[in-house]
């Protein structure tokens, strides 16, 4: 017999040996059965631990969906806030007459809430509405109604919400007289709402010729124009004529020139 025995000879000789009245042949198979048995244990034992448990591919899905749809809510939702329409409906046909001189006021305590046309009796200066947000609003220089300069505007007619600051400068008195709201195909200084004040449509917009510089601004969110006009002097930039659409909802705001004038196509 040479010098090195295999796994299962030794085993069979061992057997043999150990078992000397049991049938030889019988003990041989079962030391076989046993050495292969241990071996196939051993090896899906191995083949378990490498081997990783795979995760519940549904319950993958369904998570990562769960998670898309609460960022996709939360975007929306935070997208939803930051956009504010302007809105003044709450304000039509709204407020208390009031005279006020120079100084800021504070509307809700020194003026009551409403849509207002401010007329200046006294002076020569200028008038500015801040929002709650402290948002430039309404800009608007005055003229006393009694003086022939056609150049500026006596009056404006403008929102005054809850919290807004009035602040008047050079002008003595300006009369704040609730406005009533009616068809317009003309538009002084101030604020005015597409679908109140006049129809939506394409309009031709003329001014009469003037050395200054004003505007024509169209917006339905705050602090985003939609569109802007610059109106009068055509040495700034300006002109007298133009044509343009306007949808309802929208808040045209007419500044430092004394009118503009509509005509619907």
């Amino acid at each position: 017999m040479g010098k090195k025995l295999t796994g299962v000879s030794t085993i069979v000789l061992t057997t043999m040996f150990l078992t000397g009245c049991s049938n030889p042949f019988d003990t041989m198979a079962n030391g076989i059965n046993e050495l292969f048995a241990l071996e196939r244990d051993d090896t899906e034992d191995a083949a378990d631990s490498s081997v990783p448990s795979s995760p519940d591919v549904s319950e993958t899905v369904e998570d990562t969906e769960a998670g898309l749809s609460e960022e996709t809510s939360e975007e929306s939702d935070t997208d939803t806030s930051e956009v504010e329409t302007l809105d003044y409906s709450h304000l039509m046909n709204e407020g208390e007459p009031v005279t006020l001189g120079e100084g800021t006021f504070v509307v809700g305590e020194d003026i009551q809430r409403g849509r207002y046309r401010a007329t200046s009796t006294e002076g020569y200066g200028n008038l500015f509405v801040y929002d709650a947000d402290e948002r430039l609003s309404v800009s608007a220089t005055m003229i006393e109604a009694s003086d022939s300069n056609r150049s500026r505007s006596s009056e404006v007619v403008l929102f005054l919400d809850e919290g807004d600051e009035v602040e008047i400068s050079g002008i003595d008195d300006v009369e704040f007289v609730p406005y009533e709201t009616t068809e317009v195909s003309e538009l002084t200084p101030g604020q005015w709402v597409v679908g109140e004040d006049f129809p939506a449509g394409i309009y031709d917009i003329s001014l009469q010729e003037t050395e200054t510089l004003g505007y024509l601004k169209v917006n339905t969110i705050k602090d985003y124009e939609t569109s802007r006009f610059a109106l009068g002097s055509s040495a700034y930039g300006g002109t007298t004529e133009f044509t343009t659409a306007f949808e309802a909802g929208e808040v045209v705001t007419v500044e430092w020139v004394p009118k503009v004038v509509l005509t619907k196509r």
